[in-house]
């Protein structure tokens, strides 16, 4: 039996979580739909909101330099 390759996904890098684990509520939509992008993508719920979240920010940080740039 052989292990079927898979492409590395990113994960959060090791010795990163020296604060502890961000409790984070959603509502049961906002859960199924990361649920479900997970499984598109093959990674955890967390893994996926994680990514949601990074993108999020940098989307956040670009718009502040833009106004900061006005």
């Amino acid at each position: 039996m052989t292990q079927q390759h898979h492409v590395q996904r990113s994960r959060t890098p090791n010795n990163t979580v020296a604060g502890g684990a961000l409790p984070l509520r959603l509502s049961p939509e906002e859960r199924s739909t990361i649920e479900a992008m997970a499984r598109a993508e093959c990674r955890s719920a967390s893994n996926m909101i994680r990514i949601v979240f990074l993108r999020g920010l940098a989307t956040m940080n670009a718009n502040a330099r833009d106004n900061n740039d006005h």
